[in-house]
């Protein structure tokens, strides 16, 4: 930001963050990420895995079986 001319700090976290998992991730890793961004605020949290083609979602309490937000993800992993 600061090549703009501007810098900001976040103030709270997005609604959404999304975290898609590369090799060398680690369960711990993920799940400390997750936390955290549940920590900061944010609505849901969505975990992308690639090689296995699915995603978890989460809210603030936990697993849920699908996202709150109407989006189609079934082109996602084509």
């Amino acid at each position: 930001m600061s090549a703009h001319g501007f810098e900001f700090a976040l103030t709270r976290a997005p609604e959404i963050c999304i975290e898609v998992v590369s090799p060398s991730n680690s369960v711990k890793e993920l799940s400390e990420k997750r936390d955290a961004y549940r920590a900061a605020g944010a609505r849901e949290v969505w975990i992308v895995f690639p090689q296995s083609k699915r995603c978890e979602f989460y809210d603030k309490q936990g697993l849920i079986a699908r996202s709150a937000y109407a989006i189609d993800l079934s082109d996602v992993f084509n």
